[in-house]
C-alpha cells in the first residue's frame, strides 16, 4: 500500500470521495493486519441516500482505491446481499463490515447470549443478535430476514460463519469489529482462569458512551493506522 494513505479522522459519509476511498483501503489493511478477516470478508459504506461503495470480490490486501465498486442500494449488490438490505432497514448505519474473527466465530456457536467481561465489550451488551441459520446470505429474502433480525443492534453473529458489524461511519464499524473480537477473546481467557464477573447491563450502558465518544474513536483509528505503518503495511 502506498504511503500517501493518510489518517482521515472525519465522518466518512461527509468526506470527499477520494479521501473516503483511501480510508476504505486503510480499513481493509487493518482488518487483515489484525487477523480478523483472513481471505474472506466484505466492507461497504453508504456514499449517498441510495448509493453504497463496496469492495470487489478479492482479498483484503488486494483492495485498492481503483477497484472499489458502487451500487444503488435500492437495486441491491450482485455480491453482498446483506449490505443493501441493512442500509434500507437502518438509515442510521453508514458502514458495514462482515468478516470471520476467530473468537467471535467460536462464540457464535455457543448457546448463550453475549455478556461482556471488560469495558470494550460494553457497547455490545444487549446489542448482539445471533442469526441461527448457518451458511451465506445469497438471496434477497435471506438478506432482508437478517436485516430485520439485526434490528437496532450493533452486530449480528452468523452461526459458525462470522459476524456483521454496523457503524455510523467506517471508523466506528472497524473499531467495533476489533473490539468485539477482543471482547470474545477476553471472555474465553477469563473463563480459563475461573468464573468471570460479567458487567451488568446497567454498567455497560454507563460505560458505552465513553468507549464510543468521538475522541476515543479517533484515537483508536490513529492507533491501528500507525500499527500498519510500523509494520510497513502503509
Amino acid at each position: 500500500m502506498s504511503a500517501d494513505l493518510d489518517v482521515i479522522a472525519v465522518d466518512p459519509i461527509k468526506m470527499d470521495l477520494e479521501d473516503l476511498k483511501r480510508d476504505f483501503v486503510l480499513a481493509c489493511r487493518i482488518l487483515a493486519h489484525e487477523g480478523v478477516s483472513e481471505g474472506a470478508f466484505n466492507v461497504s459504506v453508504r456514499i449517498g441516500p441510495d448509493e453504497m461503495m463496496a469492495i470487489p470480490v478479492t482479498s483484503p490486501t488486494l483492495v485498492t482505491t481503483d477497484n472499489l465498486e458502487t451500487y444503488a442500494i435500492s437495486g441491491g449488490s450482485r455480491n453482498w446481499k446483506a449490505h443493501p438490505a441493512i442500509y434500507e432497514e437502518r438509515p442510521d448505519v453508514n458502514a458495514i463490515i462482515h468478516c470471520h474473527p476467530p473468537h467471535v466465530t467460536a462464540f457464535s456457536t455457543v448457546k448463550e447470549d453475549f455478556q461482556p467481561v471488560h469495558h470494550y465489550g460494553a457497547p455490545f451488551h444487549g446489542k448482539i443478535v445471533k442469526y441461527q441459520s448457518p451458511g451465506q446470505t445469497k438471496s434477497v429474502d435471506r438478506a432482508r430476514e437478517l436485516a430485520r433480525q439485526l434490528g437496532d443492534g450493533r452486530a449480528i453473529m452468523q452461526q459458525g460463519h462470522g459476524v456483521i458489524v454496523v457503524g455510523k461511519d467506517l471508523h466506528e464499524a472497524l473499531i467495533l469489529t476489533l473490539f468485539l473480537e477482543e471482547s470474545c477473546w477476553m471472555t474465553m481467557t477469563a473463563r480459563q482462569m475461573g468464573t468471570p464477573n460479567y458487567l451488568s447491563l446497567e454498567h455497560s450502558k454507563k460505560i458505552t458512551p465513553q468507549i464510543l465518544k468521538q475522541r476515543s474513536q479517533d484515537k483508536a483509528w490513529d492507533h491501528y493506522v500507525n500499527k500498519l505503518r510500523i509494520a510497513g503495511w502503509a
